[in-house]
């Protein structure tokens, strides 16, 4: 990399940084490039915008993105990271081809819904797809359901309103998904923007109940994972209300569902399950068996939390049905999670042992290392009531080492310290233990508070 800057910094080549948005660097190549960017060069961003106008032109009637905002930017550098390659050929293809402002082939490519005739291949149509992919993507690719969203607006935003307030419920709710998009993938900040843009548009349109139902659903969904619990839950009721009124009791029953998961981070169980429970009753599980399973989950694990077992265990051994239909790798490490803590709730610690042990394996092979390290402080209290001290300064010993390894937040790596420190001394006790695994649990439940810098 070339040196410039008064600091004497380091600034990739205007012709490395196009290897490297092409996805054609090398790995050790490319790792300087990546530490370089991160930190938010003005300079380096100068440069990458010409490329990547090159992806993406911005549409007529797109409202202009705040210089701080950092959306733009964002997905520059997700385009470099998860998916250059996958266009680069396109791109080579498409060099010379076509006058200005016509859309890209690949995003010509985007299928239509099934069944639309040929000649409706639109951008309205190749939009639905987009948001249809989008939602398809949320639990297995984040960073594709990143990419699917960021398409989606630009087809929306190509569109001219006009005397359409159709086409701005459209860009609203691609505006939407893209925010949700971001808070998947842990980007709080380009969620709140993103969203903020959906309101916007949204205030453009007919003012239909549902895309508003649907705003306030994702809004309040951002607004748990920021803590912002009472606020999530204001706007939950509102998405409850409208549903009810339009007579969806599934939809109803979904949001209830949102309240009691956000009820849940806030850790207020006994809440939590009321809402739960509620929504349960109203969903309709052929409809979405994967909000079901997800719902039936969060209820046992509330159950386990209030100490409520023998229901926790009866409930779990109805819902196994559910888990092997419709839940996949992590549902079954969830699964055998809760038969670890109902096992352990019931004084059987060689059984729960025997689950948290295949839970910590199952988590390490998926790469899960913050949640391999919770279940390891189940295990932990398991080995601490039996004296095992010596496997108890190994385990934690490893997790210590695996946080500086992953460089996992410095709060929860100084929580294990501090365990580390009383287990050494001999002074660890349940209480300390149940704290700190508390504390880790609300650090995995809130992203902003995982990242590095507390960003």
């Amino acid at each position: 990399m070339a040196r410039g800057g008064d600091r004497g910094e380091r600034h990739p080549s205007a012709a490395e940084l196009e290897v490297f948005l092409l996805g054609e660097m090398p790995p050790n190549q490319a790792a300087p490039v990546i530490a370089h960017l991160v930190r938010g060069c003005d300079r380096c961003r100068q440069q990458m915008a010409p490329l990547a106008s090159m992806l993406f032109t911005a549409g007529r009637g797109a409202p202009k993105i705040q210089e701080g905002d950092g959306t733009q930017y964002d997905f520059v550098l997700f385009k470099a990271f998860s998916s250059a390659r996958r266009f680069a050929a396109t791109l080579a293809r498409e060099h010379g081809e076509g006058e200005r402002g016509e859309p890209r082939q690949f995003l010509k490519e985007v299928p239509a819904p099934d069944g639309a005739p040929p000649h409706a291949r639109g951008p309205r149509q190749r939009c639905e797809a987009l948001l249809e992919l989008c939602r398809a993507l949320r639990s297995s690719d984040p960073e594709g359901m990143v990419l699917a969203a960021s398409l989606a607006v630009q087809l929306a935003e190509r569109l001219d309103t006009g005397s359409e307030p159709q086409t701005a419920d459209l860009q609203a709710r691609a505006w939407a998904e893209l925010g949700n998009a971001h808070r998947v993938s842990d980007n709080l900040p380009a969620a709140e923007s993103a969203l903020a843009h959906a309101l916007r548009r949204a205030g453009e349109g007919t003012a239909e109940p549902r895309l508003l139902a649907r705003l306030m659903d994702l809004t309040a969904s951002l607004y748990t994972d920021q803590r912002r619990f009472e606020e999530a839950r204001r706007l939950l009721e509102w998405v409850h209300a409208i549903h009810q009124q339009q007579g969806d009791l599934h939809a109803a029953g979904r949001a209830l569902i949102s309240q009691g998961v956000s009820a849940g981070y806030a850790l207020e169980s006994e809440r939590a399950m009321q809402y739960l429970a509620e929504g349960i009753r109203k969903i309709d599980p052929a409809r979405d068996p994967k909000l079901a399973l997800a719902a039936v989950h969060n209820l046992l694990w509330c159950l386990v939390d209030c100490g409520r077992i023998a229901e926790a265990r009866t409930l779990l051994g109805h819902a196994r049905e559910l888990y092997a239909a419709h839940g996949g790798r992590l549902d079954e490490l969830k699964a055998r999670w809760l038969e670890g803590r109902i096992a352990a709730g019931l004084g059987d610690e060689d059984g729960a042992e025997w689950a948290f042990r295949r839970v910590r394996e199952g988590l390490q092979e998926i790469e899960l290392p913050y949640d391999m390290a919770i279940v390891s402080l189940d295990l932990a209290a398991i080995w601490l009531r039996q004296g095992r001290t010596v496997e108890l300064r190994q385990l934690i010993n490893e997790l210590v080492a695996v946080f500086h390894t992953h460089s996992i937040h410095r709060e929860a790596l100084g929580a294990l310290l501090m365990l580390k420190e009383a287990v050494q001394k001999n002074r660890a006790t349940a209480s300390l233990l149940r704290t700190i695994t508390t504390e880790l649990w609300r650090l995995e439940r809130f992203p902003s508070l995982k990242a590095p810098g507390g960003l």
